[in-house]
């Protein structure tokens, strides 16, 4: 089998994000294909059967979850993009709705024209931060944090949380994904005067994008007007 550059890629992706659904990749890498088309699955199928990506072993949801093998691993290691990452024995199926979010936000920020993305397996490399985030993007010479919330925690912990990132001098600024506004308001009471934290719902910034409103202590603003630079937050 000849592996191609886009077969690269798709392996890249589905090893940094853990795992990856059929649709999440023919969204990213075969965009545009008409409805019908199986063009997808079936390169991914031959993917499978030579043996560079594996499926979940567990059926618990109807969709086929894609992980990289060891043999595709070390595909990608030739080609300079294994990020010293290991390989993922099966889905964490308690982490399967967060990580599964964390994916689509990905491909979603990669839609909008910002590709530069740093998954947490990635982030996880790094010990010059205090937190590590679910991912991170890197925009404009500086760095964004993106965490994902769908459980509330204690107050205590997100003030916690709030203070690591208020002292990072390494992140520009947070960006809350949560999954309701009622948790935004609640958790926008324990973020005080946090300037770099800011608050949305997943709900909103699917159907938003661009236009989505990030709030925040003192106000709300788009996602556009804060990647376009017109707000600057952490100097």
């Amino acid at each position: 089998m000849k592996i191609m550059p886009r077969d690269i890629q798709v392996m890249r992706w589905i090893h940094e994000q853990k795992f990856m659904t059929e649709r999440q990749i023919r969204q990213v890498f075969w965009k545009g294909i008409s409805q019908n088309s199986r063009e997808d699955y079936k390169r991914l199928s031959e993917l499978e059967k030579a043996g560079y990506l594996k499926r979940s072993k567990q059926n618990i949801y109807r969709y086929v979850l894609y992980m990289v093998s060891a043999k595709g691993i070390r595909q990608l290691r030739a080609y300079g993009y294994d990020q010293g990452l290991g390989e993922i024995r099966d889905v964490d199926y308690s982490l399967y709705r967060h990580d599964t979010a964390v994916t689509d936000l990905r491909i979603l920020f990669h839609g909008l024209g910002y590709p530069e993305w740093i998954s947490e397996r990635v982030v996880s490399k790094r010990n010059d931060l205090r937190r590590l985030p679910d991912a991170m993007i890197y925009h404009q010479g500086h760095y964004l944090a993106i965490e994902l919330e769908f459980s509330q925690k204690s107050k205590k912990r997100y003030q916690r949380i709030f203070y690591d990132y208020e002292l990072d001098a390494q992140m520009h600024a947070v960006v809350y994904v949560v999954d309701s506004k009622e948790l935004v308001e609640r958790i926008i009471k324990a973020a005080g005067i946090c300037k770099k934290v800011l608050f949305t719902t997943f709900q909103e910034i699917q159907d938003q994008k661009l236009d989505t409103l990030l709030k925040d202590s003192n106000g709300t603003f788009t996602l556009k007007e804060f990647l376009g630079g017109k707000l600057i937050y952490g100097g």
